[in-house]
């Protein structure tokens, strides 16, 4: 298997173990029942929201915009674009009532639950990076029972950066492998970034300097530089 040339395995949540589109979908359902707008076809609303959301995602993690303009203007800007309707304060509360029902997926990606057990039973140590926001990444981790795998989580505005930048692997790395344990040319080899976002993920890990698993579940073009590609996760348990 894939996982047996590795110790330290440090995994991305969203759309890698946690079925984003799937669990956002149904968050977006019981936002808009909640909120019963006049907007017609939901499927459209939430496509013309999540063009919306993608690119105010690539600002907050270029660092141009905070997460709290971030959570209101995908909302403000979506009805205010495309349904004129321009309140600030709704789209603030949409913003906050979409989080919450996030929190309550608990959809994982196929094969996830199968990859964290076989790295947990042959004694893998596993760590959670991710660009998402703190206080719904863990909520994620417990309500889809996935928490008890990982024996760290990194935030990336707990340690003040965004992936790709190399602080927040060396940062994952070194709570894994423990207070005084040195970071070196032993560790990184044992050590593998499984993820689905080839630039924060993948480029991330070789900047690094560590191994990685391009999870592309899409078959999105491959650039190539993964050690693995595929669209499967249960790759990483085969021979």
């Amino acid at each position: 298997m894939i996982i047996e040339n590795y110790d330290y395995f440090l995994l991305d949540l969203d759309r890698t173990l946690w079925d984003f589109d799937a669990n956002a979908y149904a968050a977006m359902e019981m936002l808009l029942n909640k909120w019963n707008l006049p907007i017609g076809k939901r499927e459209i609303f939430f496509e013309r929201y999540e063009v919306i959301n993608r690119r105010l995602w690539d600002d907050y993690e270029a660092g141009l915009i905070a997460k709290e303009y971030l959570r209101r203007e995908r909302f403000h800007k979506t009805l205010k674009e495309h349904y004129g309707i321009d309140d600030v304060d709704a789209a603030e509360q949409m913003g906050k009532d979409y989080l919450d029902f996030m929190a309550l997926g608990n959809i994982l990606m196929p094969g996830a639950r199968e990859v964290l057990e076989a790295i947990a039973a042959r004694g893998g140590k596993m760590a959670i990076v991710s660009n998402g926001f703190r206080e719904v990444q863990y909520r994620k981790l417990r309500v889809s029972g996935i928490d008890h795998f990982f024996s760290a989580v990194m935030i990336s505005e707990e340690v003040g950066v965004h992936k790709p930048d190399p602080l927040i692997f060396q940062k994952a790395l070194e709570t894994l492998c423990g207070e005084g344990v040195e970071i070196d040319e032993k560790i990184k080899p044992r050590t593998i970034m499984i993820g689905d976002d080839y630039p924060n993920d993948i480029v991330g890990a070789i900047d690094f300097g560590i191994d990685s698993f391009y999870y592309n579940p899409s078959n999105k073009e491959n650039p190539g530089n993964a050690v693995w590609h595929s669209r499967d996760l249960l790759l990483l348990l085969s021979d």
